[in-house]
């Protein structure tokens, strides 16, 4: 097989020379000469069959050259496109951050009779749920062990634990966390607490109902006000499915807090009254 392709490029190369060689002799006699006339008679057609060869290696070597040209610009162009897109990321999360802390400015102006720390949330609990949260002040920012902790939307926790430049907040999930509520729609008072089968969902459970409540599904529920931790008027959650017994007495309804504490970054820390 190799000898067959050695004596094709032979072949090959032998045809060519022979080209180059009888143009160079049709140039030599040149004019109109009875030789001339005959080389070029002949030889024409592999003259021109030799020019499309060589039309042919420069127009495909142009066109190569071209397509490393538009490759080198559309992997420049992919790139600027790219930088672009980061750059509306960044934009869209400045945005987004300057909206939230504008709010969370707000709700500090809005609680006039109360000192408040503002914080960074740093970390949440190990297992995945939202029970615990770690926030970004502490004992030096005056943060103290029972603290009510909030965000424009509601209610967070409270502080369980400080060091001098962090807090525990046991936020509303946690089974260990209770508070007084009010159904912002009749004024009905119950009690909101964190639920071991509900948290996992982000739910909260409502109990001590009065048998004569009127609860509907979607009430909004706010603090109350006792209890001496979060102020009244807090917006906590809303009810989300109504449980009763076979009498039709009401056992407990499930609460979805207003908080969503798969986007929590910023929290307010209620520290004391003026």
């Amino acid at each position: 097989m190799s000898s067959f392709f050695k004596r094709k490029g032979v072949i090959a190369a032998a045809i060519i020379t022979a080209v180059v060689l009888l143009c160079a002799a049709i140039a030599h006699f040149g004019g109109t000469n009875p030789v001339s006339n005959v080389l070029r008679t002949v030889f024409s057609p592999f003259q021109n069959g030799f020019s499309y060869i060589v039309n042919k290696v420069t127009d495909t070597t142009d066109f190569i050259r071209e397509m490393n040209g538009y490759k080198e610009e559309n992997a420049r162009l992919v790139g600027e496109i790219n930088e672009l897109k980061k750059q509306n990321r960044d934009v869209a999360n400045y945005r987004e951050e300057n909206e939230r802390l504008k709010e969370t400015l707000e709700l500090q102006n809005s609680l006039e009779n109360y000192s408040t720390v503002a914080a960074s949330v740093i970390a949440y609990s190990s297992n995945n749920w939202y029970d615990t949260i770690q926030i970004s002040k502490g004992s030096l920012a005056g943060v103290a062990v029972g603290n009510a902790v909030i965000t424009p939307d509601g209610v967070v926790g409270k502080v369980v634990e400080t060091g001098p430049t962090w807090s525990i907040v046991s936020t509303i999930l946690n089974p260990d966390n209770a508070m007084g509520v009010k159904v912002s729609r009749t004024s009905d008072v119950a009690v909101v607490e964190g639920d071991s089968e509900l948290y996992s969902q982000n739910y909260c459970k409502m109990t001590f109902i009065d048998k004569g409540s009127n609860l509907i599904i979607g009430d909004i529920l706010e603090t109350s006000g006792s209890g001496g931790i979060y102020p009244a008027g807090l917006s906590v959650g809303v009810i989300r499915e109504i449980n009763s017994d076979a009498m039709g007495n009401l056992n407990y309804a499930t609460v979805e807090p207003l908080v969503d504490f798969n986007k929590l970054y910023e929290v307010l820390v209620i520290n004391g009254t003026y």
